[in-house]
């Protein structure tokens, strides 16, 4: 995984926080699952996201369920309110057909 670009990251980190703070980042299964196995909980989340300081981009979503091809995951790494290493990765979702940004989804939260 390689860092977004200087300029880049503090914009996604920061768009993604604000997104996560007014309750717009919906969280998949999948990423229920991965919490409820690893033990962690919302509050390990909102302390991930809301002390992000790095962000890396990790692959474009190639999901057979991804709806377009600008979908892109990031992974962002953080420590829980226990002090245990996480990362979770977080998924731009855009229109299949007009391309627009519809929603950030958490695709993935458990231990590093």
């Amino acid at each position: 995984m390689t860092p977004i670009g200087t300029e880049l990251d503090d914009f996604v980190i920061r768009t993604i926080q604000a997104a996560y703070l007014a309750g717009k980042v919906r969280k998949t299964k999948d990423c229920m699952e991965d919490m409820a196995r690893a033990g962690l909980y919302e509050a390990d989340v909102e302390n991930v996201i809301t002390h992000a300081e790095t962000i890396e981009k990790a692959m474009p979503a190639t999901s057979a369920r991804a709806s377009s091809r600008s979908n892109t995951h990031y992974v962002i790494r953080g420590t829980s309110t226990k002090g245990v290493e996480v990362y979770c990765k977080v998924c731009s979702n855009y229109h299949p057909q007009t391309d627009e940004f519809i929603e950030w989804k958490l695709t993935s939260f458990t231990l590093k």
